[in-house]
């Protein structure tokens, strides 16, 4: 089921960004409030507002992350396909 996967991706997402380097501070922490978002979306029904916004801003901080963060861009990749498999 793409929710299930989705909260999971969450959990993984949430665990590797606590073992991150904290060099990256800025971009850590807009991952965070975006995962907080996605988080506050599972919860409530379109609690985001906008969730084709929310997609787009998680490929925009993939754009930071790639080379210095490959486990976050794979979690975040998965994330972006599951929300796909939700019609989002």
């Amino acid at each position: 089921m793409p929710i299930d996967r989705l909260r999971a991706d969450l959990a993984r997402l949430r665990e590797e960004i606590a073992r991150a380097d904290r060099g990256d501070a800025a971009e850590l922490e807009r991952l965070e409030q975006l995962a907080a978002d996605v988080q506050r979306e599972l919860d409530e029904e379109n609690a985001v507002g906008d969730p084709a916004a929310l997609v787009g801003e998680l490929e925009e901080a993939l754009s930071g992350f790639e080379a210095r963060h490959p486990n976050l861009t794979a979690i975040v990749n998965s994330m972006l396909v599951a929300l796909g498999n939700m019609g989002v």
